[in-house]
C-alpha cells in the first residue's frame, strides 16, 4: 500500500493493544523496565535469562521476520547482565547476547540486525564448555550502531561514536569518532562540542512528544473510514 488506509480509531486501538501486551506479557521478563516503553509488535521481542534491565522510554521496532532478542546466558554461579540506559532505540533483528556483562548508555541507536555480544560462545579447541569466556562490553551515551554491525567481546565504545553499517568491531572505539569496515577502523572525527541532539532531548517531555505524534496520525489518517480500509484489503486498486 502507498498509504495507511486505517481510520484513526483503529490506529489508536492498535497502540493500546500493543501497550497492554507489553505490560502484561513482556515487562515481567525484564528485571526492570522503565516507564513509557514503546514497543512495536512486542510479541516478536524475546527476553531470555535474568538481569535484563532497561531505562525509561525504550523504543523497539520488531517484525515477525526480524525479532529483537535480549539474551543472558547465566549457568550456575556466573550470572550475566544486560543493562540499557534511558531513551534507547532498537530496530528489528537486533541481538544482544551476554555471557557476562553488557552495558549500553543513554540515547543509543542500534540499527537493524546489529549484534552486540560479550563472548565468542565457543573456544577454538573446547567447543562444549557450558561457561565460555566473556569480556565486558561497554557502550557510551548517544552511540549509533549501524545496520548489520557486529560488536564483539571486550569492546568499549565512547560517547557519540558512530559504527558504520556491516562493520565488525573488535577493539575499543574512542568517543566522538566514526568507525567502519572489517575490521572497523577510524574514518572520521566528530566535533566533541557538537552540538549533539539526542533522543534524551526529544523525550525530555514525553507527554508533548506523545501529543505531537498523536496529532500527526490524526492528520495523516484524516478522512479514512472503516469501509474504505476494508475495501483496500478486499479490493485493492492501483494507487492504494
Amino acid at each position: 500500500m502507498r498509504r495507511d488506509h486505517r481510520p484513526y480509531w483503529m490506529h489508536a486501538l492498535w497502540e493500546r493493544f500493543e501497550n497492554a501486551w507489553t505490560g502484561h506479557f513482556l515487562a515481567p521478563h525484564f528485571e526492570a523496565l522503565g516507564e513509557e516503553p514503546k514497543i512495536v509488535r512486542p510479541w516478536n521481542v524475546e527476553v531470555f535469562g535474568p538481569n535484563v534491565r532497561a531505562g525509561r522510554n525504550i523504543h523497539i521496532v520488531s517484525r515477525k521476520d526480524q525479532p529483537v532478542t535480549f539474551t543472558v546466558w547465566s549457568p550456575g554461579d556466573t550470572p550475566g547482565e544486560i543493562e540499557i540506559g534511558d531513551c534507547c532505540f532498537f530496530a528489528g533483528g537486533v541481538r544482544i547476547l551476554a555471557g557476562g556483562s553488557i552495558r549500553i548508555g543513554d540515547a543509543c541507536l542500534v540499527a537493524k540486525s546489529a549484534t552486540i555480544t560479550d563472548s565468542d560462545w565457543h573456544g577454538l579447541y573446547n567447543r562444549i564448555d557450558p561457561r565460555p569466556e566473556s569480556k565486558p562490553v561497554r557502550i557510551g551515551n548517544n552511540v549509533w550502531i549501524g545496520d548489520g554491525a557486529f560488536v564483539g567481546k571486550g569492546v568499549t565504545i565512547g560517547d557519540n561514536a558512530v559504527i558504520g553499517a556491516r562493520s565488525v568491531v573488535t577493539g575499543d572505539v574512542p568517543a566522538n569518532e566514526v568507525w567502519a569496515g572489517i575490521p572497523a577502523r577510524k574514518v572520521k572525527a566528530l566535533d566533541p562540542d557538537g552540538p549533539f541532539q539526542t533522543r534524551l532531548d526529544m523525550l525530555e517531555q514525553p507527554e508533548e512528544v506523545e501529543r505531537f505524534f498523536d496529532q500527526a496520525y490524526r492528520d495523516v489518517l484524516k478522512g479514512n473510514s472503516t469501509l474504505g480500509w476494508l475495501r483496500s484489503k478486499i479490493w485493492p486498486r492501483r494507487g492504494d
